[in-house]
This record gives C-alpha cells, structure tokens and sequence, in this order.
C-alpha cells in the first residue's frame, strides 16, 4: 500500500526495496554473474544464488542430478557447495558455495543464467466505473470459471467477500500454498493480500466477483519475501496447472517489486538480468496464464520496477480513479482542497504533491518504454484482513488487480483467447494518456473497449477434423501415425495424449505439421488416448478434436487362447 498524507511531503513504506542484481547467459558462453556476487566472492564470502539449468539438464525435486549436471554438482559439493533449494517444475537449483567456486559454475555449459537472493516487499467502485466493468458485468460476464492467483501475502479467506476457504472446487478462496511457512494454508498475516484478491475478485465489490482466488503467500507478516519464496509461489501454480487445472487459472497478480543497483530502474525489460524469472513467467505464459505485475511506487519515469520489468508480464501503472478530497468542510463549502502528498522513494527524494483528478497519471507510479497500461488506483475501498474495509488501499498495488480483474473478464468471455491476446486487447484499447514525465502515451484500462476488441481480434480456428491414427492400434516397438485434416489460419497444432481417458498427467508436444509418429512403450496392455486443437500465434486456440483411442500391447502376434469346453 502507499501511504499518502495531506499537503506534507513525508517518508512512507513505497516501493520495495530489493537487491535486484542478475544476469543472464546464453549458448555455451561464460555466464554473466552480477557485480554483487562477484564482489561476495572477492571478499571471501559465501554466495547464495539462484542457478538456472539448461532445459532437460536440472534434478528432479527429490532426486539426484541426471547427466552432466551430476559432475557439476559433484565437483562443486567436493568443494564445499550446498544444494539448498530445488523447485518440481521450474529448472532452477538454489546453491551456496564458496567464492572461490563461482567462477566454476559461470563457466559450465549446463549452467544458463545465475540470479542472486532478493528480498521483496509488498507494494501497495471506484475504479470500476472508470474502466466500465459495469457493462462487462451486464452482459453476463462476472468472472464464472477463472481462477486469479493472487500471490502476496496470503488471504483471509475469512473475510466475507473472500469466504469460503478450502481446497477442491466450490470454495472463493482456493488454499493453494504457503511458501513462508512452507504448507498449505495461505491466510494473510499481514493484510495487503486481503485487499488486492478483494479488488480483483471480491463477491461483493470485486472487479470479477465470481471468479476464484487461488491463495499463494510469498509474503511473510512484515510484508517481505525473498526471490526463492516468490519462485517456489509460481512453482505451485505451474504444480496446479500441470495436475490439470482444476481451478482454472487464467490470470496470476503480483502487487509486489522493487529495486537494485542493476536495474534502478532501466529502461526496456529485464530478462537479461534475471533468467530465473524470466524462465518462471515464460513457463506460466506457455500454460495460458496472464501474468500482470504492478509498476511500482518509485516515481520513476525512466522504467519500472522488478519484476514488472520482465517482458512476458503486464506492467500496470496507476491513475486516479476520481477526485479525491483531502480536506473536506462542512456544506455548502464541499471541499477545500484535492492535494495530495507521498513520501520520498526510490526516484523520489522529496516526494511529491499533486491534485487529484479522476484519470489523472499519480506521481509515484513508475512509468517508462516496458509500462503496459494504466489503472484506477486511489482511492479503493478493498476488504480488510479481520473483517470490514480499507477506506483508502492504493498505489500500483490496487492498480495491478483491478487489471487482473478486467483480464478475468476477458478469459471468461472468451476462453480460446490465450495471454497473448488478452494482452493485447488491454493494451491496444482504453483511454490513452501521456505521462509529461517522459511523454510515454500509454492506455488506461477500458473493459468496454477491450470485450468488443476480441469479438474480431484473432479468430480461434477451426477444431481439427479427420483425427485418425494409423494403423489404428500399437505393439511392441512398432509405430503408427497420428494425423488430422489441416485447418485453415492455424498456424500449428497441439497434441495431447495420455493414458487416462479424462487426460490427466497428459503429455503435450507442439507441431506445425498435420501429423506426428506414434509410438509407446509399456509393460502391459492398455490404451493411448490422443487429441489435438489448432492455435494461432496472435493468441487464441480451438476446442480440442475429438478423441482418438489406440490400444496397445507390450508384444505383438499375441493370440487370445480360449478355453473350451464340450457340451454334453
């Protein structure tokens, strides 16, 4: 949240401060470690990082390292190095080792990219009428279906506009995980998490009242989290994804960023710097998963803050949702003055002060070439932690659910819309407005105009037709082809097959071609259940073909003996 106070410019808990420091490597050349790291092990130090392995090369969750990973690792724990920390479905192995052997991992071929231990702080109808939510909401749209993972600092799913609270389906609040306290009961011991899912997704004022929190708390009660809890965050989500979606999770918001000697902020975006998130919100764009990242509350105006930085993200920035008045006098005389005051920040050192005016770009809010959107921010009234109201939660922490929120909309309305395209529709839309800071023009969220921007934007294709496998069944190490009639505009296709007829655990590959060798091995007879959809790169796909089922058996030339009996 971001404190303001009348007319006096005073210090306040903005933006985070974060240590955000990386790098990033590429092909089999020497990884670049950020200075800081560099300057740990000059000193003698040991260094605690983040390590990101080459697709294919990083240990399973609980197991040893595979291939050449496991002489990495050898060599570097006979040395001295710890493997602390590993994530199910992310390629990242948190390390710490002695200085003397940070040379030794830059130089590995399986070793991609390096990224130091951050600290993070929480960053934090109103602004639905600003955004016509209203008329979203009036065509029927509320959010039924979607899933927003909120991760912050938890969620009281006490709080009647967020309750019930549970697991499996039927509750608003979806208890996913703590990765503070490392279970899985994600209540909100500190408050900002409680207003943000409000906004987002409150069954009473939210912007997608219908639509389910899924609670993930990478904050602690001080409002703070370290990088590794935040990955171990997404790393839930991509769990939850992968096990088949059973919550439906289209949007994930994170209200929560900051700073560093490295990115102060920059301008452009910050992969090169930080391959461990870049790898983690690429993995959560592959599985259709929006991600929208508040810009941040430093008042800079030469780029955004981390993580929104990132370019696979949504950067919201914030605007006023109205005229707020700071110091109200009895009628007839209304109000005496609609200035406001915030406290110093990262690019801020005396603060600022400006009046307030409905869609009026803040003076804190972080602006530059990455920022995406602008939203509603002061004032929200958002649910409280214990019950009851925030009368006053801004900053670009409010302004990032309220586009989540919108985005809700949006997948709900139209479900074959992947990130992409939602994106697109909130940034190519709305109520353009120029920040005189650094004459950047970007656009304020309009659900209106982007619901009527994806009835022509990016078509889904067709759903595949002709879906046959031949020869229709398998054994033994023989192969048979899986192929469908081409569709029109696709511009590849997506193959799932699995052993289960509902397709859980499936497997997944991507293909441009209208066909793919089959094959599969196993000890015992069964069947191989397979389908296909069609997708465009601007971002919307099909339905899924229907099924294709080919039996299988572990030995071919089998004969089934019947045992016959005579009849008297």
């Amino acid at each position: 949240m971001l404190s303001a106070r009348r007319n006096v410019p005073r210090a306040a808990p903005l933006a985070v401060v974060l240590g955000l420091v990386a790098f990033g490597a590429q092909g089999n050349e020497m990884a670049v470690v950020p200075a800081s790291l560099w300057r740990q092990a000059a000193a003698g130090q040991e260094v605690d990082c983040l390590v990101v392995m080459r697709p294919g090369s990083a240990p399973e969750a609980s197991g040893q390292a595979a291939g050449s990973e496991t002489s990495l690792l050898a060599r570097l724990e006979s040395g001295g190095a710890r493997v602390t920390g590993r994530f199910e479905h992310l390629p990242i192995v948190r390390l710490r080792l002695p200085g003397r052997l940070l040379d030794d991992l830059a130089k590995d071929p399986q070793v991609v990219g390096v990224s130091p231990i951050r600290v993070a702080r929480a960053l934090r109808k109103e602004g639905k009428a600003l955004m016509k939510v209203g008329s979203v909401q009036a065509r029927g749209f509320r959010g039924e279906g979607i899933g927003i993972a909120v991760l912050d600092t938890g969620v009281d799913y006490g709080h009647s506009e967020l309750s019930p609270g549970g697991t499996g389906p039927g509750f608003k609040t979806v208890k996913l995980f703590d990765a503070i306290d490392n279970d899985q009961d994600p209540r909100d011991r500190q408050g900002h998490g409680t207003s943000v899912a409000g906004i987002a997704a409150g069954s009473e004022g939210g912007v997608a009242p219908r639509a389910t929190v899924v609670a993930v708390r990478v904050l602690d009660k001080d409002g703070e989290g370290s990088s590794e809890q935040i990955l171990a965050g997404v790393d839930a989500v991509l769990g939850s994804l992968q096990a088949g979606n059973p919550y439906n999770i289209r949007v994930l918001n994170m209200s929560l960023g900051g700073y560093g000697d490295d990115w102060p902020p920059g301008s452009g975006t910050c992969d090169a710097i930080d391959p461990a998130f870049a790898v983690a919100f690429d993995a959560l764009a592959q599985a259709g998963v929006l991600t929208v990242v508040a810009s941040g509350n430093g008042g800079c105006s030469t780029g955004v803050s981390w993580p929104a930085c990132m370019s696979s993200v949504l950067a919201v920035g914030a605007v006023y949702d109205d005229e707020i008045c700071m110091d109200p006098v009895p009628m007839p005389f209304g109000c005496q003055s609609t200035r406001i005051s915030f406290g110093e920040s990262q690019c801020m050192k005396d603060g600022c002060t400006q009046n307030t005016k409905a869609d009026r770009i803040t003076c804190y809010t972080d602006s530059g070439s990455k920022l995406g959107v602008w939203a509603p921010s002061h004032c929200a009234k958002a649910p409280k932690m214990g019950g009851g109201y925030e009368d006053c939660f801004g900053g670009t922490s409010a302004a990032a659910p309220y586009a989540s929120g919108v985005a809700a909309l949006l997948a709900e309305a139209y479900p074959r819309h992947l990130p992409a395209a939602l994106r697109a529709a909130l940034e190519q839309t709305g109520n353009p407005r120029l920040d005189a800071r650094n004459n950047l023009t970007r656009n304020r969220v309009d659900a209106l105009a982007a619901f009527d921007f994806l009835a022509t934007y990016c078509t889904p294709p067709a759903t595949p037709s002709g879906v046959r496998a031949d020869p229709s069944g398998l054994c033994g190490d023989r192969t048979s082809t899986y192929s469908w009639d081409v569709v029109e505009g696709a511009d590849r296709y997506l193959v799932q097959r699995s052993t289960a007829p509902d397709f859980t655990a499936a497997s997944e590959v991507a293909t441009t071609s209208s066909s793919i060798p089959l094959s599969h091995a196993a000890a015992t007879p069964g069947t191989l259940h397979l389908r296909v959809r069609a997708e465009r790169t601007c971002g919307s796909l099909s339905a899924w073909s229907p099924e294709v089922s080919v039996p299988y058996d572990p030995e071919c030339g089998r004969q089934v003996r019947r045992r016959l009996s005579r009849q008297p």
